[in-house]
């Protein structure tokens, strides 16, 4: 028996939709907004229709405009370097990734912003409350809308309420929360949303996306040809052209159509599959004696150790199991500072669409196993 449950990295099931678009395009391959012959602006099309439909899922038509990345952490990228001028005081919290930590501590260690990290409350949540607070002392708020490691959420809604009420601008890092935590880009105020094409939208790795509101003054972070302005040697700076400069993956990006398409159509059902099986398996890895970092049965990810073993020896013994997890820190230094597990690290065990609760029973009773071997 083998079970994947490492899809907070990268979900393993793919739509066939998902698999038809790469493939076509790879047959049909084109240089899109490069050439006027028929393949190539098919290519551009459905580009486009992605473009579009990414925007009615999320709530962003007429409001925002999507720019193309490789990846998520491409494009928090682009949103903080891209935005930010110099003299801005950020505000994050310590629930964040690294892809958004990085780059804000390296505008810290330049000087060219002061910048405050919101800490956890004792379960691992952010407190609403003193986001809104620390909201006011800040111009602009950067964070996740769920913790990559404990799997704890933030009512988006009401972040973005507290934070916009603050006069802040809003960057959400959408890695985990797209689109199994409900948004809307205009009716919630989020100014920049960043997202991956590989995790909750079941598309490809290689593809992402930063959703930004009409207005926003940004710059480009790869400057070259757009295909827009060829006659000038100086980049342009149109939205969404300017800031796509290179060949785009034309395949990926109608992949990304297809398997955003499913994932939110799918997503109601999925919310309550991840909301019972997590549930079940907080009870039976704490009936194991599992110390248990996670408390929110929404978000389909669990992260726990057996008593003192190392979480990369137990990850390795459930993987000679046939159980795929991912132990260490994550990306995310500031959660296991919180934990008191830098050394140690955490198992994660993160939810897909395919899970059932056979796989968690698997899980469990393997994990039960190692339990009293290591301890």
């Amino acid at each position: 028996m083998y079970v994947y449950l490492d899809n907070a990295a990268t979900s393993r099931f793919k739509p066939q939709g998902v698999y038809d678009a790469l493939l076509y395009d790879l047959k049909h391959s084109a240089n899109s907004g490069r050439s006027g012959h028929a393949d190539a602006v098919n290519a551009g099309l459905k580009i486009e229709e992605c473009r579009a439909y990414l925007l009615s899922a999320l709530g962003g038509e007429g409001t925002h405009s999507v720019i193309f990345t490789k990846s998520c952490t491409e494009a928090l990228n682009l949103a903080i370097f891209g935005f930010i001028k110099g003299g801005e005081r950020v505000l994050t919290t310590a629930n964040d990734h690294n892809a958004v930590l990085r780059p804000l501590y390296e505008l810290k260690r330049r000087n060219i912003i002061s910048l405050e990290v919101l800490e956890q409350e004792d379960d691992g949540t952010i407190d609403i409350s003193k986001l809104g607070e620390a909201a006011k002392r800040a111009d602009i708020a950067v964070f996740g809308g769920a913790c990559n490691v404990t799997g704890a959420t933030l009512d988006i809604a009401e972040a973005a309420k507290v934070v916009k009420a603050a006069g802040c601008t809003l960057i959400l890092d959408g890695a985990q929360c797209v689109p199994i935590r409900q948004l809307r880009l205009d009716d919630m105020g989020i100014d920049m949303l960043a997202c991956a094409g590989h995790k909750g939208l079941h598309a490809m790795q290689g593809t992402g996306f930063l959703a930004v509101r009409n207005g926003i003054d940004l710059r480009p972070l790869v400057y070259g040809g757009t295909g827009t302005y060829s006659g000038s040697v100086i980049q342009p700076v149109d939205i969404p052209e300017g800031f796509e400069a290179g060949t785009q993956f034309a395949g990926g990006i109608a992949a990304l159509a297809e398997g955003a398409k499913w994932s939110f159509e799918n997503a109601p059902s999925t919310r309550e599959k991840f909301r019972k099986l997590t549930q079940q398996a907080l009870y039976d890895l704490k009936s194991i004696g599992c110390t248990l970092y996670s408390t929110n049965s929404d978000s389909g990810v669990i992260a726990f150790n057996i008593g003192t073993a190392d979480s990369g020896y137990v990850a390795t013994l459930l993987d000679r199991e046939g159980v795929a997890v991912r132990s260490g820190l994550h990306c995310a230094p500031l959660v296991h500072r919180k934990f008191g597990t830098l050394e140690q690290g955490m198992v994660r065990v993160s939810l897909g669409v395919e899970t059932t609760p056979r796989d968690m029973l698997y899980l469990c009773s393997t994990v039960s196993k190692i339990a009293k071997k290591v301890t």
